[in-house]
Order: C-alpha cells, then structure tokens, then sequence
C-alpha cells in the first residue's frame, strides 16, 4: 500500500468504512509511522514554523486519541525516536481518520493537522527537534546518542 492508496480510501482492496469514521489502516510498504502525544506534536508545528524551511521538514500529519502522527520513509527508526513517542513499522496498524476530516472543525480532536506538500516528513531534519523538545518537556538531560 501507498500513501496515494491512503489517500484515495483503499486499503488493500477494501474502501473506507460508510460512515467515514476512523478506521484502523495497515502501515507501509513505503512509509511507516511516528506518533507523538499532542502537546509534543504541537510544539514541533510551532518551532518549525509555518512559512519557512525548517517547515518542509513536516509531510502529512493526523491527529487521533490525543496523539499526533506523521508518516516517514521506512527504516527511520535509527537512531531511535525520543521516550513517550511511538515508532510504527511497515504491517503495524495506524488508526487515520478519513481524509475529508479537518482537525480545526472536528474540534481539536480527530482529523487531518496537514496534508500539505509532500505525504513523507525528513527525519533527518525531524529526529532532533522531536528529541530536543521531548528532553526539554520532561526536565531530563540529553545524550549524544539520542542525536
């Protein structure tokens, strides 16, 4: 499955549920997912900006149960992402809200935050301001590691 497939409903040969709900999808081939609880999610939004190019880093992004995700390229679990985010690989599941659902009009709840530019954020540019603002969240010092 594509991120176009996503995009236009089908998964693995089913369509989106009647009703439009947040239906559960199958991550990858292609593309895998982070997810971030929102306060974190926010605040990365908020330091890359929204005009400049730090804000190219960030590719489509959804909001669902109080977490915030965004689909990355395969294998951009290494190094790891910081503590309190999830990293879904290719054949995990990912519950994404149906495509016509705008974040700001289902009440900051549920919906698609952006779906702007290109569907794959650049973990490269991403990995360290994620971990950055997720040390400075929880008061802890950070290792080289971590970068």
């Amino acid at each position: 499955m594509t991120l176009a497939t996503l995009h236009s409903g089908t998964v693995t040969g089913r369509t989106r549920s009647p009703d439009g709900s947040v239906r559960p999808r199958t991550v990858g081939p292609g593309w895998e997912v982070l997810l971030m609880p929102a306060p974190l999610a926010e605040l990365v939004r908020h330091t890359l900006g929204e005009n400049t190019v730090a804000a190219s880093a960030m590719g489509w992004s959804f909001a669902h149960a109080g977490h915030r995700g965004i689909f990355l390229p395969e294998l951009s679990d290494d190094p790891a992402w910081p503590p309190g985010t999830t990293y879904l690989k290719a054949g995990a599941s990912v519950s994404l809200p149906p495509f016509h659902w705008r974040l700001a009009e289902r009440g900051g709840n549920e919906g698609w935050v952006g779906l702007n530019g290109h569907p794959l954020s650049k973990p490269m540019l991403l990995h360290p301001i994620v971990t950055l603002i997720a040390a400075e969240m929880t008061n802890r010092p950070l290792s080289l590691t971590e970068f």
